[in-house]
């Protein structure tokens, strides 16, 4: 799921956001605020919040506040969740194709294995390059085609 923010946020480990805000000054400490996220079984405690940032919409739950805060629109947020989704879609065709040539699911005892097939994504001879763990059956996998699909599990 997407997490809403805008491309000033850089990630709290700076000290400053690419508008020049230093996340100190707009950081918002308060009692803590119970809440689930979306999906979450109603059987599973709830967590807290006591920190909140404004350029986290969804984590935002103390109303932190920042005069040059950006949340993207409805539109963009949409567009992004269906760009997500593709990728997702390709890596699931690709991790298909991989398992497939390799005969089928990854079984304990199973050796591991490496090579390229032809990219079942972009159709590229040969372009999915690709190694399975031994160990665990893990797949890391690149296709050459920029922006096609590329994985590590």
């Amino acid at each position: 799921m997407f997490v809403q923010q805008r491309e000033h946020f850089t990630g709290i480990g700076g000290e400053t956001c690419a508008a020049g805000v230093k996340y100190a000054a707009v950081t918002h400490d308060h009692e803590p605020v119970l809440y689930r996220t979306e999906g979450e079984p109603e059987s599973r405690a709830p967590q807290s919040r006591v920190r909140s940032l404004p350029c986290i919409a969804k984590y935002n739950l103390g109303g932190a506040v920042c005069a040059k805060c950006e949340m993207p629109i409805a539109e963009e947020v949409a567009a992004e969740e269906r760009e997500w989704q593709e990728r997702f879609a390709r890596v699931a065709k690709a991790r298909a194709a991989i398992v497939a040539h390799l005969g089928g699911p990854w079984k304990k005892g199973t050796p591991g294995a490496r090579g390229a097939i032809d990219c079942p994504c972009c159709g590229k001879p040969g372009a999915l390059r690709f190694s399975r763990s031994g160990y665990n059956g893990h797949i890391h996998a690149r296709c050459e085609t920029p922006g096609c699909c590329s994985w590590m599990e």
